[in-house]
């Protein structure tokens, strides 16, 4: 989750993301700041899983069409560490 944080903070989520108390402060998507506890993500369109958390975060518009998230292409072990760390936001 540690290198996660890192990845999250040192890339473009940071820019669109809030995660409260941290360095996120981006306005343009939703805050992230407890997004582990939610049961869904993008407003209902998938169950908050971790493998649904990926392939959100890889690809939002096949998931819900029209989200405004852009895809992003990371290394696997890149994704694989910021859902890790997504996964610890409670």
């Amino acid at each position: 989750a540690a290198a996660g944080e890192r990845a999250f903070m040192s890339s473009a989520c940071a820019l669109c993301h809030t995660v409260r108390g941290t360095g996120a402060h981006g306005i343009l998507g939703p805050d992230l700041t407890h997004v582990a506890s939610r049961h869904m993500l993008g407003a209902g369109a998938v169950r908050n899983t971790p493998g649904a958390l990926n392939a959100w975060i890889t690809d939002a518009p096949s998931l819900k069409p029209g989200a405004d998230m852009p895809r992003i292409d990371l290394a696997p072990a890149t994704m694989h560490a910021i859902v890790a760390y997504l996964e610890t936001l409670r």
